[in-house]
């Protein structure tokens, strides 16, 4: 396999780049090709920006970029009243947030509650229910379940109630 390194701008007269030898046994070592990707994306950027003109260094530690000049006196007041009422509309937003989650997790709790209540009810009524069924089966094994015709109907409630 052969390994074409034109890419990397740092390469003179057949010389290998510390950085890309040391990348290449970690990858041998590893097994895995990242350090290996990873040196090759840093060469072809730094290519692509000698080609454009840009002057490019790629350092292990990023630099913090500076400010060109010493903020002024109001802006640095400006930046702390801004800091400041950040601070107090994420510690409001915090408590927001406790607040609501509380009174979800009442909620929560009512209606797990109320769930185990319903839950007893059904329970109670189906038990209920059986035993009416029972009642009822055992009362059509005795009684007739066509109606005597020569009986009298029974009175109504209403019709008890209006004399």
């Amino acid at each position: 396999m052969d390994l074409d390194f034109s890419d990397c701008t740092s390469l003179h007269e057949g010389e290998l780049d510390a950085d890309l030898i040391s990348a290449t046994l970690e990858a041998i070592k590893t097994g895995k090709l990242t350090p290996l990707l990873k040196t090759e994306l840093k060469c072809r950027i730094q290519k692509k920006c000698f080609e454009e003109g840009k002057d490019l260094t790629l350092d292990d530690e990023p630099q913090l970029v500076q400010r060109k000049a010493p903020l002024l006196p109001f802006e640095v007041e400006r930046q702390e009243r801004r800091r400041e009422q950040n601070r107090r509309a994420a510690k409001n937003f915090r408590q927001r947030k406790r607040q609501a989650s509380g009174e979800i997790h009442k909620i929560l709790v009512d209606l797990e509650e109320k769930n185990r209540q319903l839950k007893e009810e059904i329970k109670r009524l189906l038990t209920e229910t059986d035993m009416f069924r029972t009642a009822l089966s055992s009362h059509l094994c005795v009684s007739p379940t066509e109606p005597d015709p020569t009986a009298e109907p029974l009175p109504r409630a209403q019709d008890t109630a209006s004399h």
